[in-house]
């Protein structure tokens, strides 16, 4: 028995910090080159926006009108033209195409040209009617 625990002990004191020795590098440099290739890709990511021909400049929607002096009336949505891309959080309107808010990196919404439903604009159709969206054919021909 005493034999046991003198062998587990040496084993804690030499072979598991051999071992830790040697992954812990490997482990640091691991969670260091996933940070660099997040921030790759992040970069990548933001400078993709506007490479269009005949960019659109990024426009901000309209505010939302005051609310009614009557607690029971409804907020009235913010008029947005269907089929163009927008950012909910930072009230931004995107060019065709564009599939995240560069200011925020939220993916962006639009709204179905053809049934009005709300959708992610990188979404090739609608879920409701089918409509296609443009993003297939934008990402096809870039």
């Amino acid at each position: 028995m005493l034999e046991s625990i003198k062998d587990f002990v040496e084993f804690l004191a030499e072979d598991l910090a051999q071992i830790g020795a040697t992954v812990t590098p490997f482990a640091l440099a691991g969670l260091l080159g996933l940070y660099v290739l997040w921030l790759v890709i992040g970069f990548l990511r933001v400078s993709q926006v506007g490479l269009e021909s005949d960019p659109r400049p990024v426009v901000r929607l309209p505010p939302p009108p005051e609310p009614d002096a009557e607690p029971d009336a409804e907020p009235a949505a913010l008029p947005r033209p269907r089929g163009v891309p927008y950012c909910r959080f930072d009230g931004l309107e995107y060019p065709i195409g564009a599939t995240f808010c560069a200011a925020c990196e939220r993916d962006l919404l639009l709204d179905c040209s053809n049934c009005g439903a709300t959708i992610a604009a990188s979404e090739a159709s609608c879920w409701r009617c089918g409509t296609p969206t443009g993003a297939a054919v934008t990402a096809h021909e870039a």
